[in-house]
């Protein structure tokens, strides 16, 4: 699978700084390039048959943004390592075996109480001893929390040392939430009847899946959270300067508004049309779009879907 490269990262940002037509020209195919990337990231998700593959997935793809990359489950007050890449000292079977409290690691348990991506400096006081020494990061350098949400619980936290394009990482641990969950309802719906004692996820109760019915709304639900993450990533990816001037003219849905019709049309033909009940996750990403303020999406935004 063919990945962008850091050069083309630094590319990236590099034409951002810039100001000229030709440049902005320039800025807009390199964008385009990467969405071409990112659009065959997602096509080799869709692949993906249990959650141990989209754990896979998601640290591959992250590589791609931020270097050497770990994945942690949060398991109640407590980090587990699930798996890590591109850390010299970190084989995967220790890894494995790490264990952290989140009394001592506050970066990580700001992160869980947010529910919102977390920057810190990769010290012991800021991601805990045992997490620093498995791996090790320079003096002062940053570290980069980007958290895996499955029905509105944090359940796992992706760990990069190297945050070449934030976006696209918040984009990929969205996408990697909504596929776990969906897989994992699978699962749950296939192993039942032989050991419905041994269906778990940590985060999801498998148990509260009743039925067929039942299993293809989780399912329905988990893509719909997923579709709404993803796009409003996308917004944010691809539209940051327009998204910038849209929240100074407190009109985000001005300056965006044909993508966030295309993303609503779709929204309720595919999700709301099969399913009245699924809630409006699209408008809830929005207002996240707005940092909260519904007001800044502006007076023309026809509010929910709901």
């Amino acid at each position: 699978m063919s990945q962008p490269s850091q050069e083309l990262s630094q590319l990236i940002r590099q034409i951002e700084d810039r100001v000229s037509i030709e440049v902005e020209a320039a800025g807009f195919r390199s964008r385009r390039t990467l969405g071409e990337q990112l659009n065959q990231m997602m096509r080799r998700l869709r692949q993906c048959g249990s959650t141990e593959q989209v754990d896979t997935w998601v640290l591959d793809s992250a590589a791609s943004f931020g270097g050497p990359a770990a994945l942690f489950e949060v398991a109640g007050a407590r980090l587990r390592g699930v798996r890590s890449r591109g850390f010299p000292t970190a084989g995967s079977e220790a890894f494995e075996e790490l264990e952290a409290s989140l009394d001592d690691a506050p970066a990580f348990a700001h992160s869980i109480q947010e529910r919102e991506p977390v920057v810190a400096i990769g010290t012991e006081a800021e991601i805990s001893k045992r997490i620093a020494d498995a791996l090790p990061n320079a003096p002062g350098e940053k570290v980069y929390l980007f958290p895996m949400v499955i029905q509105e619980k944090v359940v796992a936290i992706l760990y990069v040392t190297q945050a070449s394009d934030r976006a696209a990482l918040e984009l990929l641990t969205g996408a990697a939430a909504g596929a776990a969950q969906i897989v994992a309802s699978e699962q749950s719906a296939g192993m039942r009847q032989a050991a419905p004692e041994l269906i778990a996820i940590e985060g999801v109760d498998m148990r509260a899946h009743v039925g067929a019915t039942d299993i293809r709304r989780q399912a329905l639900e988990a893509r719909a959270r997923w579709f709404a993450r993803t796009e409003v990533a996308r917004m944010r990816l691809f539209r940051r300067r327009a998204l910038e001037r849209g929240r100074v003219e407190r009109n985000i849905y001005r300056v965006l508004r044909p993508e966030i019709e295309a993303a609503r049309r779709t929204y309720r033909q595919h999700y709301l049309a099969v399913s009245p009940v699924i809630a409006d996750y699209l408008h809830r990403e929005l207002v996240s779009l707005a940092n909260g303020d519904v007001n800044l999406l502006g007076p023309e935004y026809p509010g929910s879907l709901d």
